[in-house]
């Protein structure tokens, strides 16, 4: 791997090869997401996508090949990497016996932020997000759409330059998936790259200009979504491109 290609890349995968037992997952991924980029990653379930999502949060150790993010090793710089990193899991979990503002001033000492400035900053994401009235109630009680908002909250909260979003909008509602939109673009637009799953073909159509398919452990495709698409519709493009 050059480093003109590291440089380019802010997500840079290299025959990723990952199994469980002797049940192999993923089978030579190949994959380069630039900056200042929103990027799709579609695929039926199964095919891999949590695993390829917990190998670049540095969770798992790949069994061959590389990852690296903005040029450092997914797994053996990953904690110097939390901090360029914000993820968005499928199915947030919080403390039971947190409330959502003593959840967020966890994590914000976790990542050593001073406490003032850091409210003084997310306040208008807070308000923006409609979750200032919710703060003081436990967060494991929350819905679900309350729950993911808390969880996009907590990504954001050390302004990381790689957002991983798995399934971001279920369970949110339109005005709040409007406002997800928003914000990845805002961070697309302010030089981060942005990376999340989804089953929704129209928001991928909507809001990438990236995405990538994955199918039986290897993308079977990626690049730009106008070039990938020709004039069809991503259903179609996916549909034959899954097709086995």
């Amino acid at each position: 791997m050059g480093a003109d290609h590291e440089t380019a890349a802010a997500v840079d995968v290299r025959e990723v090869v990952k199994s469980f037992g002797d049940k192999p997952v993923l089978r030579g991924i190949t994959w380069d997401i630039p900056p200042a980029s929103i990027c799709g990653l579609l695929g039926p379930n199964g095919a891999g996508k949590t695993t390829l999502f917990r190998l670049l949060m540095g969770i798992l150790k790949p069994e061959a090949g590389s990852i690296h993010i903005a040029g450092l090793d997914a797994f053996d710089d990953r904690v110097p990497l939390k901090r360029l990193i914000g993820f968005v899991p499928d199915e947030p979990v919080f403390y039971n016996y947190l409330k959502g503002r003593e959840v967020i001033e966890l994590s914000a000492a976790m990542h050593d932020l001073d406490l003032d400035e850091m409210w003084r900053r997310i306040d208008p994401l807070v308000e923006r997000l409609e979750m200032a009235a919710h703060l003081d109630a436990y967060a494991e009680e929350y819905s679900r759409g309350m729950k993911k908002k808390l969880g996009l909250i907590l990504a954001l909260l050390h302004q990381p330059s790689i957002l991983i979003l798995d399934e971001p909008t279920n369970g949110l509602d339109v005005t709040a998936t409007r406002s997800f939109f928003e914000l990845m673009r805002e961070q697309a637009a302010a030089g981060h790259a942005v990376i999340f799953s989804t089953h929704l073909m129209d928001q991928v159509e909507r809001l990438c200009e990236h995405v990538a398919i994955i199918h039986g452990g290897k993308i079977v495709l990626a690049g730009r979504l106008r070039e990938i698409l020709g004039g069809r519709t991503l259903e179609d493009v996916f549909c034959e491109s899954t097709a086995s």
